[in-house]
């Protein structure tokens, strides 16, 4: 039994090893990033899912809001790691190897707001007002910080 169970795991891994190869090359290689960002979208989709059970709001479009998260994030890293990585006549190139770092921060910066947005509709005393007034500055279809309407 034993035999049989190696031969698989060898099979599986000498199929796999090339596809894996060639995913990391030309897809997608961060993967210490990618643990990063599910623990904090899980943690945002949790905190939605309270939020939603303490309004009494629970519906499907909030579950498909989670997949098109998915599908958007899964684009902006294929998109990202492709124009940081790519070569011509195999020389690297450089001109956008800056947009990594502001993608991954972007997203995660995305996220880090809505899960304190989530946190003030739970328990609007748990954080201070002004942490989320100031994040929710930076909040806007521009990317451009938002100007006080004082």
């Amino acid at each position: 039994m034993q035999v049989k169970a190696i031969i698989i795991y060898l099979l599986v891994g000498w199929f796999t090893a090339p596809v894996v190869g060639w995913i990391e090359k030309y897809i997608y290689s961060d993967w210490e990033f990618l643990k990063f960002l599910f623990v904090i979208v899980s943690v945002d989709t949790f905190l939605g899912l309270v939020k939603a059970v303490v309004q009494r709001k629970v519906s499907s479009k909030g579950f498909g809001m989670v997949l098109k998260k998915i599908i958007i994030y899964t684009s902006a890293l294929i998109t990202t790691s492709a124009l940081t990585k790519f070569t011509v006549a195999g020389a690297p190139q450089v001109a956008f190897s800056f947009l990594g770092n502001v993608v991954f921060s972007a997203i995660m910066v995305r996220e880090a707001i809505s899960i304190f947005e989530n946190i003030a509709e739970i328990d609007p005393g748990v954080l201070p007002g002004w942490i989320l007034k100031y994040l929710q500055k930076f909040d806007s279809l521009t990317g451009q910080k938002l100007l006080d309407e004082n």
